[in-house]
């Protein structure tokens, strides 16, 4: 039997103060396998740490997709409901998340920035995101970059069963119901495609674009122009 302190840890938290980690981290060996590398959360400026709504234990799983990027998978943004979410839901579990993105290897760094960033954002600001939702980064994702807007949606990309009853990125736990979302780089010409559109039609749009690579070429031009 293969040792993981790091399930170890988690599943202690769980039995401590149901941090949730562990079951977001099971489903991952089950969906994806090992990850290859593992990143703890980098601290901010200061000594704040991480904010206190995600896990003190949050990591970001790597794996290797092929040589085009990596697929980095947060563990432990679930930590916390998702604010106002109960409400909206009519669940009284309310939602949490967690959080994929696709990225070269060389931008892993940036990668995890952006994940810890998105993991903190609607607490830190005590705002509702889920699919559909928009974050302005408020600059270029890397220098040289016209994407600086990150958008949510589900994994469609990753998950063969997200159409079926129980999609490989959604856990729904008597006691928490969490969903993965996918993390789509913007540009400022795709975002306003989106707002004049809509979300169905966007995402139709994104559907026809696959084999463009548009989910991790950081130094992409925008769909949009290029029509």
């Amino acid at each position: 039997m293969t040792v993981d302190p790091y399930r170890d840890l988690l599943s202690q938290r769980w039995d401590r103060e149901r941090d949730p980690s562990v079951l977001v981290y099971d489903r991952l060996l089950t969906w994806k396998g090992q990850p290859r590398f593992r990143y703890g959360a980098r601290p901010k400026q200061g000594t704040e740490g991480i904010n206190n709504a995600i896990s003190a234990n949050f990591t970001i799983c790597a794996y290797q997709q092929n040589p085009l990027f990596n697929i980095f998978c947060t563990v432990g943004a679930a930590y916390s409901v998702i604010p106002k979410s109960a409400q909206s839901s009519g669940d009284p579990r309310g939602i949490r998340h967690e959080y994929l993105m696709h990225a070269p290897a060389d931008y892993d760094k940036v990668a995890c920035e952006m994940l810890l960033m998105i993991a903190e954002f609607p607490h830190v600001h005590s705002i509702e995101i889920g699919p559909g939702y928009v974050i302005p980064i408020g600059e270029p994702i890397v220098p040289g970059s016209r994407l600086e807007y990150l958008y949510l949606t589900y994994p469609f990309l990753d998950d063969a069963h997200i159409y079926d009853a129980n999609p490989a990125g959604e856990i729904d736990h008597p006691q928490a119901y969490i969903q993965t979302l996918w993390v789509v780089p913007l540009t400022r010409s795709e975002r306003q495609y989106l707002q004049q559109h809509g979300v169905e039609k966007f995402e139709e749009f994104l559907h026809s674009k696959h084999a463009e690579r548009y989910d991790a070429d950081f130094g992409r031009a925008s769909l949009v122009d290029r029509r």
